[in-house]
């Protein structure tokens, strides 16, 4: 499996700071902030320089929280900011805004796996595997099930089996 992305939940005072998209995938919708790894770069570095590219934000303190998987087949490192300096700036990779946990969980304009795996990533104790399978290839399509799967012991749990629309 490949896994060559991370993603930041960025949380301030109840909000989330949300990145509506320019550009493919998810071309004006709601995600957020992250990116490609580049070749020298471990996970940490790669979430810390997008997240100073992306909202011109310093970040003091990263949590790892584990893996979002779609299929299988490729993924992405994810974690939670909660400590950082700095203002935001104008982003080429699309609009920035702090949006209220209740206003992603309910946005039809909301990329669909963070309001599936967000409560899980504000919640969870330990790195976990964010398990999501969708029905086309790689992360198109519905998201057909979830599952957070424990990395160190492979100990699995169905959190949420969602129906195909």
């Amino acid at each position: 499996m490949s896994i060559k992305y991370v993603h930041c939940f960025i949380y301030k005072d109840n909000k989330l700071l949300m990145l509506r998209r320019n550009n493919p995938p998810f071309k004006n919708m709601w995600n957020c902030v992250g990116g490609k790894i580049m070749l020298d770069e471990t996970p940490r570095d790669a979430v810390v320089r997008e997240v100073k590219e992306e909202t011109g934000l310093t970040i003091q303190s990263v949590h790892f929280k584990g893996i979002a998987t779609w299929n299988q087949v490729g993924g992405m490192y994810i974690f939670l900011a909660k400590k950082f300096v700095g203002d935001l700036i104008e982003c080429n990779e699309g609009t920035l805004d702090w949006k209220s946990k209740e206003w992603i969980m309910e946005s039809p304009d909301v990329v669909s796996s963070i309001p599936t795996i967000l409560e899980d990533v504000l919640t969870m104790d330990v790195p976990v595997e964010f398990a999501l399978f969708y029905t086309g290839v790689e992360y198109e399509g519905d998201i057909l099930k979830y599952q957070i799967r424990s990395i160190n012991n492979f100990h699995e749990r169905v959190v949420k089996a969602i129906p195909n629309h």
